[in-house]
Protein backbone atom coordinates (compact mmCIF):
# COMPACT_ATOMS: atom_id res chain seq x y z
CA UNK A 1 0.00 0.00 0.00
CA UNK A 2 1.57 3.27 -1.18
CA UNK A 3 0.37 5.95 1.22
CA UNK A 4 0.30 9.73 0.87
CA UNK A 5 0.05 12.27 3.67
CA UNK A 6 -1.87 15.40 2.71
CA UNK A 7 -0.62 18.04 5.11
CA UNK A 8 -2.07 21.39 6.20
CA UNK A 9 -1.94 23.99 8.92
CA UNK A 10 -5.68 23.43 9.05
CA UNK A 11 -7.63 20.29 8.17
CA UNK A 12 -11.36 20.99 7.98
CA UNK A 13 -12.92 17.53 7.96
CA UNK A 14 -16.67 18.38 7.79
CA UNK A 15 -17.09 15.45 10.17
CA UNK A 16 -19.94 15.47 12.66
CA UNK A 17 -18.56 14.63 16.12
CA UNK A 18 -19.84 11.22 17.18
CA UNK A 19 -18.48 8.00 18.67
CA UNK A 20 -16.25 6.35 16.08
CA UNK A 21 -17.49 3.04 14.70
CA UNK A 22 -15.13 0.07 14.94
CA UNK A 23 -12.31 2.29 16.11
CA UNK A 24 -12.37 4.39 12.95
CA UNK A 25 -11.53 8.05 13.28
CA UNK A 26 -8.30 9.82 14.06
CA UNK A 27 -4.92 8.20 14.42
CA UNK A 28 -5.69 7.16 18.02
CA UNK A 29 -9.13 5.74 17.18
CA UNK A 30 -11.18 8.66 18.53
CA UNK A 31 -14.00 10.28 16.58
CA UNK A 32 -12.81 12.57 13.80
CA UNK A 33 -12.93 16.23 14.92
CA UNK A 34 -14.31 18.96 12.67
CA UNK A 35 -10.99 20.83 12.70
CA UNK A 36 -7.46 19.50 13.12
CA UNK A 37 -4.74 22.09 13.64
CA UNK A 38 -1.34 21.28 12.09
CA UNK A 39 -3.00 18.20 10.70
CA UNK A 40 -2.78 15.66 7.92
CA UNK A 41 -4.90 13.12 6.08
CA UNK A 42 -3.43 9.72 5.31
CA UNK A 43 -4.75 8.31 2.03
CA UNK A 44 -4.09 5.01 0.26
CA UNK A 45 -5.96 2.79 -2.19
CA UNK A 46 -8.36 5.64 -2.92
CA UNK A 47 -9.56 5.83 0.68
CA UNK A 48 -8.93 8.02 3.72
CA UNK A 49 -6.98 5.83 6.15
CA UNK A 50 -6.54 8.23 9.08
CA UNK A 51 -6.88 11.85 10.13
CA UNK A 52 -4.69 13.40 12.81
CA UNK A 53 -1.84 15.76 13.48
CA UNK A 54 0.99 15.77 10.99
CA UNK A 55 3.45 14.98 13.74
CA UNK A 56 1.73 11.78 14.82
CA UNK A 57 0.84 10.54 11.34
CA UNK A 58 4.26 11.23 9.86
CA UNK A 59 5.89 9.42 12.79
CA UNK A 60 3.58 6.45 12.37
CA UNK A 61 3.98 6.35 8.57
CA UNK A 62 7.52 7.47 7.73
CA UNK A 63 7.30 5.81 4.31
CA UNK A 64 4.35 7.96 3.20
CA UNK A 65 4.86 10.62 0.58
CA UNK A 66 4.03 14.11 1.86
CA UNK A 67 1.99 16.60 -0.13
CA UNK A 68 1.01 20.05 1.06
CA UNK A 69 2.67 22.41 3.48
CA UNK A 70 2.40 23.72 7.04
CA UNK A 71 0.30 26.74 6.03
CA UNK A 72 -2.13 25.03 3.65
CA UNK A 73 -5.81 24.35 4.32
CA UNK A 74 -7.09 20.86 3.55
CA UNK A 75 -10.81 20.26 3.05
CA UNK A 76 -13.10 17.57 1.64
CA UNK A 77 -13.80 17.85 -2.05
CA UNK A 78 -16.84 19.95 -2.85
CA UNK A 79 -20.08 18.25 -3.91
CA UNK A 80 -21.84 20.02 -6.77
CA UNK A 81 -25.42 18.84 -6.36
CA UNK A 82 -26.84 20.13 -9.65
CA UNK A 83 -25.63 21.00 -13.13
CA UNK A 84 -25.98 20.44 -16.85
CA UNK A 85 -22.98 19.37 -18.91
CA UNK A 86 -25.35 19.66 -21.89
CA UNK A 87 -24.70 23.41 -21.74
CA UNK A 88 -20.93 23.08 -21.91
CA UNK A 89 -20.66 24.75 -25.35
CA UNK A 90 -23.15 27.59 -24.75
CA UNK A 91 -21.68 29.48 -21.81
CA UNK A 92 -22.42 33.20 -21.53
CA UNK A 93 -25.54 33.48 -23.67
CA UNK A 94 -29.18 34.56 -23.28
CA UNK A 95 -28.91 35.86 -19.71
CA UNK A 96 -31.51 38.55 -20.49
CA UNK A 97 -34.30 36.02 -20.12
CA UNK A 98 -36.16 34.53 -17.18
CA UNK A 99 -36.33 30.75 -16.99
CA UNK A 100 -39.16 29.78 -19.34
CA UNK A 101 -38.13 32.45 -21.86
CA UNK A 102 -34.56 31.16 -21.61
CA UNK A 103 -35.65 27.56 -22.18
CA UNK A 104 -37.68 28.58 -25.23
CA UNK A 105 -35.00 30.87 -26.68
CA UNK A 106 -31.93 28.73 -26.00
CA UNK A 107 -32.32 25.23 -24.55
CA UNK A 108 -35.12 23.97 -26.79
CA UNK A 109 -33.40 25.07 -30.04
CA UNK A 110 -30.07 23.57 -28.94
CA UNK A 111 -31.27 20.18 -27.63
CA UNK A 112 -32.05 18.52 -31.02
CA UNK A 113 -28.52 19.24 -32.29
CA UNK A 114 -26.36 17.94 -29.46
CA UNK A 115 -24.33 14.83 -30.24
CA UNK A 116 -21.97 12.53 -28.38
CA UNK A 117 -18.83 14.47 -29.36
CA UNK A 118 -20.42 17.66 -28.04
CA UNK A 119 -21.41 15.88 -24.82
CA UNK A 120 -17.86 14.65 -24.36
CA UNK A 121 -16.14 17.94 -25.17
CA UNK A 122 -18.60 20.13 -23.26
CA UNK A 123 -18.19 17.93 -20.21
CA UNK A 124 -14.40 18.29 -20.45
CA UNK A 125 -14.72 22.08 -20.60
CA UNK A 126 -17.11 22.39 -17.68
CA UNK A 127 -15.46 19.60 -15.71
CA UNK A 128 -12.05 21.26 -15.81
CA UNK A 129 -13.56 24.40 -14.30
CA UNK A 130 -15.28 22.32 -11.65
CA UNK A 131 -12.07 20.56 -10.66
CA UNK A 132 -10.12 23.81 -10.51
CA UNK A 133 -12.75 25.20 -8.14
CA UNK A 134 -12.60 22.16 -5.84
CA UNK A 135 -15.54 20.07 -7.08
CA UNK A 136 -14.83 16.36 -6.78
CA UNK A 137 -18.41 15.07 -7.28
CA UNK A 138 -20.78 16.48 -9.91
CA UNK A 139 -24.47 15.57 -10.00
CA UNK A 140 -25.37 16.13 -13.64
CA UNK A 141 -28.53 16.14 -15.74
CA UNK A 142 -27.79 16.11 -19.46
CA UNK A 143 -30.71 17.76 -21.25
CA UNK A 144 -30.96 16.75 -24.91
CA UNK A 145 -33.18 15.03 -27.39
CA UNK A 146 -32.34 11.29 -27.47
CA UNK A 147 -29.68 10.27 -29.97
CA UNK A 148 -30.79 8.99 -33.38
CA UNK A 149 -27.65 7.32 -34.75
CA UNK A 150 -26.04 6.67 -31.35
CA UNK A 151 -26.75 7.53 -27.70
CA UNK A 152 -25.46 10.95 -26.68
CA UNK A 153 -25.11 10.88 -22.92
CA UNK A 154 -22.37 8.21 -22.60
CA UNK A 155 -20.04 10.96 -23.79
CA UNK A 156 -20.47 12.56 -20.37
CA UNK A 157 -19.22 9.44 -18.57
CA UNK A 158 -16.26 9.10 -20.92
CA UNK A 159 -15.18 12.67 -20.17
CA UNK A 160 -15.68 12.32 -16.40
CA UNK A 161 -13.46 9.24 -16.35
CA UNK A 162 -10.75 11.08 -18.27
CA UNK A 163 -10.97 14.04 -15.91
CA UNK A 164 -10.89 11.80 -12.83
CA UNK A 165 -14.05 13.54 -11.62
CA UNK A 166 -16.71 11.64 -9.70
CA UNK A 167 -20.13 11.85 -11.34
CA UNK A 168 -23.76 11.13 -10.59
CA UNK A 169 -25.17 11.15 -14.09
CA UNK A 170 -28.71 11.41 -15.42
CA UNK A 171 -30.54 12.17 -18.64
CA UNK A 172 -33.14 14.95 -18.35
CA UNK A 173 -35.94 13.05 -20.02
CA UNK A 174 -39.25 14.49 -21.14
CA UNK A 175 -41.63 13.55 -23.93
CA UNK A 176 -43.88 16.61 -23.96
CA UNK A 177 -43.13 18.30 -27.27
CA UNK A 178 -40.70 15.54 -28.28
CA UNK A 179 -40.97 13.92 -31.72
CA UNK A 180 -38.92 10.83 -30.83
CA UNK A 181 -41.29 9.08 -28.45
CA UNK A 182 -41.11 7.59 -24.98
CA UNK A 183 -39.16 4.49 -26.01
CA UNK A 184 -36.35 6.64 -27.41
CA UNK A 185 -36.20 8.53 -24.11
CA UNK A 186 -35.79 5.30 -22.16
CA UNK A 187 -33.24 3.96 -24.62
CA UNK A 188 -31.11 7.00 -23.77
CA UNK A 189 -31.58 6.27 -20.05
CA UNK A 190 -30.40 2.72 -20.63
CA UNK A 191 -27.33 3.74 -22.63
CA UNK A 192 -26.27 6.14 -19.89
CA UNK A 193 -26.92 3.52 -17.21
CA UNK A 194 -24.71 1.03 -19.01
CA UNK A 195 -21.93 3.60 -19.40
CA UNK A 196 -22.08 4.46 -15.70
CA UNK A 197 -22.04 0.79 -14.72
CA UNK A 198 -18.80 0.35 -16.65
CA UNK A 199 -17.25 3.50 -15.16
CA UNK A 200 -14.86 3.68 -12.22
CA UNK A 201 -16.34 6.90 -10.82
CA UNK A 202 -19.86 7.45 -12.20
CA UNK A 203 -23.22 6.26 -10.91
CA UNK A 204 -26.62 6.56 -12.59
CA UNK A 205 -29.84 8.25 -11.57
CA UNK A 206 -33.12 8.60 -13.39
CA UNK A 207 -33.42 12.13 -14.72
CA UNK A 208 -36.77 13.91 -14.96
CA UNK A 209 -36.47 17.35 -16.49
CA UNK A 210 -39.64 18.51 -14.76
CA UNK A 211 -43.08 17.14 -13.87
CA UNK A 212 -44.62 19.30 -16.60
CA UNK A 213 -42.20 17.96 -19.19
CA UNK A 214 -43.51 14.39 -19.04
CA UNK A 215 -46.82 12.88 -20.00
CA UNK A 216 -48.65 10.86 -17.36
CA UNK A 217 -47.56 7.64 -19.08
CA UNK A 218 -43.91 8.64 -19.11
CA UNK A 219 -43.94 9.92 -15.54
CA UNK A 220 -45.40 6.61 -14.36
CA UNK A 221 -42.71 4.70 -16.23
CA UNK A 222 -39.98 7.01 -14.89
CA UNK A 223 -41.12 6.30 -11.34
CA UNK A 224 -41.05 2.55 -11.99
CA UNK A 225 -37.47 2.81 -13.25
CA UNK A 226 -36.37 5.02 -10.37
CA UNK A 227 -38.04 3.04 -7.60
CA UNK A 228 -37.78 -0.55 -8.82
CA UNK A 229 -35.10 -0.42 -11.50
CA UNK A 230 -37.37 -1.65 -14.28
CA UNK A 231 -38.70 0.02 -17.40
CA UNK A 232 -35.47 1.34 -18.87
CA UNK A 233 -34.68 -0.06 -22.30
CA UNK A 234 -37.65 -2.40 -21.95
CA UNK A 235 -36.09 -4.75 -19.42
CA UNK A 236 -35.03 -5.10 -15.81
CA UNK A 237 -31.68 -3.77 -14.60
CA UNK A 238 -29.31 -4.14 -11.68
CA UNK A 239 -30.57 -1.18 -9.69
CA UNK A 240 -30.70 -3.04 -6.40
CA UNK A 241 -33.38 -2.91 -3.71
CA UNK A 242 -33.40 0.90 -3.47
CA UNK A 243 -33.82 1.51 -7.20
CA UNK A 244 -31.75 4.06 -9.03
CA UNK A 245 -32.88 7.30 -7.44
CA UNK A 246 -34.03 10.50 -9.10
CA UNK A 247 -32.63 13.86 -10.19
CA UNK A 248 -35.44 16.35 -10.95
CA UNK A 249 -36.16 20.08 -11.13
CA UNK A 250 -38.94 21.09 -8.72
CA UNK A 251 -40.69 24.43 -8.34
CA UNK A 252 -37.91 26.64 -9.63
CA UNK A 253 -40.28 29.44 -10.65
CA UNK A 254 -43.76 30.63 -9.73
CA UNK A 255 -45.11 29.84 -13.20
CA UNK A 256 -44.26 26.16 -12.76
CA UNK A 257 -46.30 26.03 -9.56
CA UNK A 258 -49.29 27.68 -11.24
CA UNK A 259 -49.13 25.47 -14.34
CA UNK A 260 -48.95 22.24 -12.35
CA UNK A 261 -51.75 23.33 -10.05
CA UNK A 262 -53.94 23.99 -13.08
CA UNK A 263 -53.04 20.65 -14.67
CA UNK A 264 -52.94 18.38 -11.63
CA UNK A 265 -54.68 20.23 -8.82
CA UNK A 266 -51.46 19.91 -6.81
CA UNK A 267 -48.05 21.47 -6.77
CA UNK A 268 -45.30 19.51 -8.53
CA UNK A 269 -44.04 18.42 -5.12
CA UNK A 270 -47.47 17.33 -3.96
CA UNK A 271 -48.12 15.47 -7.19
CA UNK A 272 -44.71 13.76 -7.06
CA UNK A 273 -45.44 12.47 -3.56
CA UNK A 274 -48.90 11.26 -4.53
CA UNK A 275 -47.54 9.48 -7.63
CA UNK A 276 -44.89 7.68 -5.56
CA UNK A 277 -41.78 9.37 -6.95
CA UNK A 278 -40.31 10.03 -3.52
CA UNK A 279 -40.20 6.31 -2.74
CA UNK A 280 -36.88 6.55 -4.63
CA UNK A 281 -33.96 8.58 -3.23
CA UNK A 282 -34.63 12.00 -4.76
CA UNK A 283 -32.48 15.07 -5.36
CA UNK A 284 -34.64 18.07 -6.24
CA UNK A 285 -33.01 21.08 -7.86
CA UNK A 286 -33.95 24.65 -6.91
CA UNK A 287 -37.16 24.35 -4.80
CA UNK A 288 -37.56 28.12 -4.74
CA UNK A 289 -41.34 28.58 -4.72
CA UNK A 290 -42.51 26.43 -1.82
CA UNK A 291 -45.39 26.78 0.59
CA UNK A 292 -45.49 25.19 4.04
CA UNK A 293 -47.08 21.99 2.74
CA UNK A 294 -44.38 21.62 0.08
CA UNK A 295 -41.63 22.00 2.66
CA UNK A 296 -43.26 19.43 4.94
CA UNK A 297 -43.50 16.95 2.06
CA UNK A 298 -39.79 17.33 1.27
CA UNK A 299 -38.89 16.79 4.91
CA UNK A 300 -41.26 13.85 5.34
CA UNK A 301 -39.82 12.06 2.30
CA UNK A 302 -36.20 12.98 2.94
CA UNK A 303 -35.89 14.68 -0.43
CA UNK A 304 -32.49 16.33 -0.86
CA UNK A 305 -32.43 19.86 -2.26
CA UNK A 306 -29.82 21.46 -4.54
CA UNK A 307 -29.60 25.20 -3.87
CA UNK A 308 -28.36 27.09 -6.93
CA UNK A 309 -27.85 30.68 -5.78
CA UNK A 310 -25.98 32.05 -8.79
CA UNK A 311 -28.27 30.75 -11.55
CA UNK A 312 -31.34 31.67 -9.51
CA UNK A 313 -30.08 35.24 -9.41
CA UNK A 314 -29.08 35.37 -13.10
CA UNK A 315 -32.49 34.05 -14.23
CA UNK A 316 -34.32 36.11 -11.56
CA UNK A 317 -36.03 32.96 -10.28
CA UNK A 318 -36.09 33.94 -6.61
CA UNK A 319 -34.49 32.90 -3.35
CA UNK A 320 -34.82 29.34 -2.09
CA UNK A 321 -35.99 29.01 1.55
CA UNK A 322 -32.76 27.31 2.64
CA UNK A 323 -33.00 28.21 6.32
CA UNK A 324 -36.59 26.99 6.60
CA UNK A 325 -35.78 23.72 4.84
CA UNK A 326 -32.79 23.03 7.05
CA UNK A 327 -34.84 23.75 10.17
CA UNK A 328 -37.20 20.99 9.04
CA UNK A 329 -34.28 18.60 8.63
CA UNK A 330 -34.12 18.72 4.83
CA UNK A 331 -30.62 18.00 3.50
CA UNK A 332 -29.49 20.92 1.34
CA UNK A 333 -26.44 21.11 -0.89
CA UNK A 334 -25.08 23.71 -3.31
CA UNK A 335 -25.15 23.49 -7.10
CA UNK A 336 -23.32 25.55 -9.69
CA UNK A 337 -26.08 24.73 -12.24
CA UNK A 338 -25.33 24.69 -15.95
CA UNK A 339 -22.80 26.65 -18.01
CA UNK A 340 -25.64 28.46 -19.79
CA UNK A 341 -27.48 29.56 -16.66
CA UNK A 342 -24.77 30.26 -14.09
CA UNK A 343 -22.61 30.80 -16.31
CA UNK A 344 -19.39 30.05 -14.43
CA UNK A 345 -18.67 26.53 -13.25
CA UNK A 346 -16.86 27.90 -10.20
CA UNK A 347 -17.95 26.31 -6.93
CA UNK A 348 -16.12 28.95 -4.90
CA UNK A 349 -18.44 31.59 -6.35
CA UNK A 350 -21.49 29.47 -5.63
CA UNK A 351 -20.51 28.83 -1.99
CA UNK A 352 -19.83 32.49 -1.29
CA UNK A 353 -23.03 33.51 -3.08
CA UNK A 354 -25.09 31.08 -0.99
CA UNK A 355 -23.95 32.77 2.19
CA UNK A 356 -24.29 36.31 0.84
CA UNK A 357 -27.71 35.75 -0.72
CA UNK A 358 -29.06 34.42 2.57
CA UNK A 359 -27.69 37.45 4.42
CA UNK A 360 -29.07 40.07 2.05
CA UNK A 361 -32.41 38.24 1.71
CA UNK A 362 -32.95 38.05 5.48
CA UNK A 363 -31.05 41.28 6.14
CA UNK A 364 -29.16 39.48 8.88
CA UNK A 365 -25.43 38.81 9.01
CA UNK A 366 -26.24 35.66 10.97
CA UNK A 367 -28.56 34.22 8.31
CA UNK A 368 -25.81 31.88 7.07
CA UNK A 369 -22.37 31.58 8.59
CA UNK A 370 -19.24 30.66 6.69
CA UNK A 371 -19.17 27.33 8.48
CA UNK A 372 -22.77 26.61 7.43
CA UNK A 373 -21.98 27.45 3.79
CA UNK A 374 -18.94 25.16 3.97
CA UNK A 375 -21.16 22.39 5.34
CA UNK A 376 -23.63 22.78 2.45
CA UNK A 377 -20.76 22.47 -0.03
CA UNK A 378 -19.39 19.29 1.53
CA UNK A 379 -21.25 16.88 3.80
CA UNK A 380 -24.58 18.67 3.23
CA UNK A 381 -24.37 17.99 -0.48
CA UNK A 382 -23.36 14.40 0.18
CA UNK A 383 -26.38 13.92 2.43
CA UNK A 384 -28.68 15.49 -0.17
CA UNK A 385 -27.46 12.84 -2.61
CA UNK A 386 -27.55 10.14 0.10
CA UNK A 387 -23.84 9.58 -0.47
CA UNK A 388 -22.69 10.67 2.99
CA UNK A 389 -21.26 7.24 3.76
CA UNK A 390 -18.86 7.58 0.84
CA UNK A 391 -18.04 11.26 0.27
CA UNK A 392 -18.47 14.71 1.81
CA UNK A 393 -16.11 14.54 4.78
CA UNK A 394 -12.57 13.48 5.59
CA UNK A 395 -13.09 10.40 7.74
CA UNK A 396 -11.46 6.96 7.65
CA UNK A 397 -13.12 4.63 5.20
CA UNK A 398 -14.48 7.38 2.97
CA UNK A 399 -13.28 8.16 -0.54
CA UNK A 400 -10.07 10.18 -0.68
CA UNK A 401 -11.67 13.22 -2.34
CA UNK A 402 -10.05 16.39 -1.06
CA UNK A 403 -8.78 19.90 -1.77
CA UNK A 404 -5.54 21.58 -0.76
CA UNK A 405 -5.72 25.37 -0.58
CA UNK A 406 -2.41 27.20 -0.95
CA UNK A 407 -1.73 28.69 2.47
CA UNK A 408 1.01 30.89 1.03
CA UNK A 409 -1.35 32.62 -1.41
CA UNK A 410 -2.01 36.31 -0.65
CA UNK A 411 -5.68 35.66 0.10
CA UNK A 412 -4.74 33.10 2.75
CA UNK A 413 -1.66 34.78 4.19
CA UNK A 414 -3.31 35.33 7.59
CA UNK A 415 -5.98 32.86 8.58
CA UNK A 416 -7.94 34.14 11.56
CA UNK A 417 -10.86 31.77 11.01
CA UNK A 418 -10.36 28.95 8.50
CA UNK A 419 -14.02 28.73 7.49
CA UNK A 420 -14.28 32.44 6.75
CA UNK A 421 -10.95 32.22 4.94
CA UNK A 422 -12.29 29.52 2.60
CA UNK A 423 -15.79 30.89 2.04
CA UNK A 424 -15.20 34.64 1.92
CA UNK A 425 -11.50 35.20 1.18
CA UNK A 426 -10.31 32.37 -1.06
CA UNK A 427 -11.10 31.79 -4.71
CA UNK A 428 -10.47 29.05 -7.22
CA UNK A 429 -7.10 30.68 -7.92
CA UNK A 430 -6.00 29.66 -4.41
CA UNK A 431 -6.61 25.93 -4.91
CA UNK A 432 -3.28 24.18 -5.26
CA UNK A 433 -4.40 20.59 -5.74
CA UNK A 434 -7.52 18.47 -5.97
CA UNK A 435 -7.61 14.73 -5.36
CA UNK A 436 -10.39 12.35 -6.43
CA UNK A 437 -10.43 8.74 -5.32
CA UNK A 438 -6.90 9.19 -4.03
CA UNK A 439 -5.55 10.40 -7.38
CA UNK A 440 -4.49 13.96 -8.22
CA UNK A 441 -6.77 15.66 -10.76
CA UNK A 442 -5.34 19.15 -10.21
CA UNK A 443 -1.75 19.98 -9.31
CA UNK A 444 -0.28 23.49 -9.00
CA UNK A 445 -3.73 24.77 -9.98
CA UNK A 446 -3.78 22.98 -13.35
CA UNK A 447 -5.80 19.96 -14.46
CA UNK A 448 -3.34 17.13 -14.97
CA UNK A 449 -5.46 14.45 -16.65
CA UNK A 450 -6.66 16.39 -19.72
CA UNK A 451 -4.93 18.85 -22.06
CA UNK A 452 -6.82 22.10 -21.50
CA UNK A 453 -5.49 23.88 -24.60
CA UNK A 454 -6.39 20.96 -26.86
CA UNK A 455 -9.89 20.77 -25.38
CA UNK A 456 -10.48 24.49 -25.87
CA UNK A 457 -9.39 24.34 -29.51
CA UNK A 458 -11.50 21.23 -30.14
CA UNK A 459 -14.57 22.90 -28.63
CA UNK A 460 -14.64 25.96 -30.88
CA UNK A 461 -15.81 24.41 -34.17
CA UNK A 462 -18.30 22.29 -32.24
CA UNK A 463 -19.81 25.34 -30.53
CA UNK A 464 -19.97 27.18 -33.85
CA UNK A 465 -21.70 24.26 -35.52
CA UNK A 466 -24.15 23.90 -32.63
CA UNK A 467 -25.34 27.50 -32.44
CA UNK A 468 -25.66 27.72 -36.23
CA UNK A 469 -27.72 24.55 -36.39
CA UNK A 470 -29.90 25.88 -33.57
CA UNK A 471 -30.47 29.17 -35.42
CA UNK A 472 -29.04 31.34 -32.68
CA UNK A 473 -27.68 34.15 -34.86
CA UNK A 474 -29.66 36.66 -32.81
CA UNK A 475 -27.92 35.52 -29.59
CA UNK A 476 -24.46 34.31 -30.55
CA UNK A 477 -21.67 35.93 -32.54
CA UNK A 478 -20.44 32.43 -33.37
CA UNK A 479 -23.62 31.76 -35.38
CA UNK A 480 -23.08 34.70 -37.71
Amino acid sequence: MTATLIRGGWVLTAATPRPAASGAGTADGAATPAVVRHGAVLIADGVVQAVGTFAELSAAHPEARVHGGPNDIVTPGFVNTHGHFSEGLITGIASQYTLWEWISALINPVSPHLDREMAYTGTLLAGMQMLQSGITTANDMFVTDPGIREPITPGVVEALDELNLRGVVSFGAGDMGSTRGIDAEFDEHEALREAAAASRLSTFRVGIGAVGGQSDAMFERSIELAVNGVGGGGHGTDAGPAGFGVHIHLQEIREEVTATMQRKGLTAIGYSEKAGLFEAPTLAAHCVWLDRADRDILARNRVGVAHNPVSNMILASGVAPVAELRQLGVDVGIGVDGPASNDSQDMMQAVKSAALLARVHHQQATAMSAEEAFELATIGGARALRMQDTIGSLEPGKAADLIVFDGDAPALANVHDPFQAIVFAAGARDIASVWVDGRPSVMAGEVVTVDARDTVERSRPLARRLVRAAGLGHLSELAR
